[in-house]
């Protein structure tokens, strides 16, 4: 059982599971790729064991969650931080235009 997602990505369960995704999922010249943005994952380290169902408290020991080859993606590790949004990728984001001089402000000129 594991206490937390800390010690789920520290195990030999989950070591052993990528070490045999990578080798099953290497095409026929012998390169891994990235199954978010489809190019070549050159580098050993630069390979991201993803999860579509994403690991929380509650299903950290339902192995047809964690362990299941199904619910994981290899990925860059820069395709890891754009699907979850963190340094740097993020959603894109919205323009408001406005129209009038910068800093200028509604007067009420009446009643």
């Amino acid at each position: 059982m594991f206490e937390n997602k800390e010690s789920f990505y520290k195990s030999k369960e989950w070591q052993n599971l990528l070490t045999n995704l990578k080798l099953e999922r290497t095409n026929k010249e012998g390169k891994l790729i990235c199954e978010y943005c489809g190019k070549e994952i050159a580098k050993k380290y630069d390979c991201i064991g993803h999860h579509k169902i994403p690991l929380n408290n509650n299903n950290i020991n339902d192995y047809t969650i964690s362990l299941n080859p199904d619910n994981i993606m290899l990925i860059h590790f820069k395709c890891h931080n754009a699907e979850h949004h963190r340094f740097g990728f993020e959603l894109p984001k919205k323009v408001y235009i406005v129209y009038g001089a910068p800093c200028s402000r509604q007067i009420n000129m009446g009643k």
